[in-house]
């Protein structure tokens, strides 16, 4: 049966346009070669050059092989280097837990580069409600979990604040509260207020008398664009949201921003992925604006 090395050679040889320049590339004689390609030919049981013109072309058959030589080869080469990411601590799977508010532009823009630096790595990324999020770190059902700061303190987890959350006041475009320079917080009273259940802080209270609950960050901003309500949203979901924006209130309090913890087993020695994803999480969720 044929082995990588007599394909290797294949590939060279019509590669580089001839038996002689294949081995001077390998550093061997021509001979080499040539008695590489036809053990590849026994083997194989079918003739691959035609050596019947000057030089030796590709039959039919050998152009299928040659074909399938280089996907062959480019699989084995990227399954020996997953081989040795694994043999040197790289983990084959690690699992991200998240509050989905906090899937950000930035935080995808980290898991990219997590892509590049660890492609073997077979990445879960799992949205969970902030004590979900505590107690799969905490079972060993995840590896690392980012999570609004709440009052609870979790057990079993080691909590780090890692950046903050923007959040705004926002309404649909048409909504009346657009119509005046800046609006105050009484005047929000004076409209449904939508309240998304799995976002934390003091300021996820009713100021309005007319509230509507919601778990779901999809039907909140249909909600919002939909009906005559508002809601405090984060930026990073107003701004990609086109019927939406933000209401400009004439008050001190109108910029907020929620703090974010990162979760990870406590007492636990984790690989290499792990360890890049922790110390980049750093800056995972740094404000780039002047909130």
């Amino acid at each position: 049966m044929f082995n990588l090395q007599q394909l290797e050679t294949l590939v060279l040889c019509v590669e580089c346009g001839s038996f002689s320049a294949a081995a001077r590339r390998l550093g061997k004689a021509q001979s080499a070669v040539s008695t590489a390609i036809a053990n590849l030919e026994i083997d194989a049981g079918i003739d691959i050059f035609d050596r019947s013109t000057r030089i030796p072309t590709l039959t039919p058959h050998g152009k299928r092989l040659y074909t399938h030589s280089i996907h062959l080869l480019s699989q084995a080469k990227e399954m020996k280097a997953m081989l040795h990411s694994f043999s040197v601590g790289v983990e084959d799977t690690l699992t991200i837990v998240i509050n989905e508010l906090l899937l950000t532009p930035n935080f995808f823009n980290i898991i990219n580069s997590f892509y590049h630096e660890f492609p073997h790595t077979e990445l879960h990324i799992n949205t969970a409600d902030n004590k979900e999020i505590s107690q799969l770190i905490a079972q060993g059902n995840a590896s690392i979990g980012f999570m609004l700061c709440e009052d609870f303190i979790p057990q079993d987890v080691e909590l780090g604040l890692v950046g903050y959350l923007p959040i705004s006041a926002t309404a649909a475009i048409e909504h009346p509260l657009h119509e005046q320079v800046s609006t105050t917080l009484d005047e929000l009273k004076g409209f449904r207020q939508i309240l998304l259940n799995n976002m934390q802080g003091p300021w996820n209270i009713h100021f309005s008398p007319l509230i509507t609950r919601t778990n779901d960050l999809n039907t909140l901003q249909s909600l919002l664009a939909a009906n005559n309500s508002w809601s405090f949203v984060p930026d990073h979901i107003i701004e990609k949201n086109n019927a939406i924006k933000i209401i400009e209130l004439d008050s001190e309090e109108k910029n907020w921003l929620l703090h974010i913890d990162r979760a990870v087993p406590k007492n636990k020695n984790m690989g290499q992925a792990f360890t890049w994803l922790y110390q980049k999480s750093i800056h995972m969720f740094e404000v780039q604006s002047d909130k």
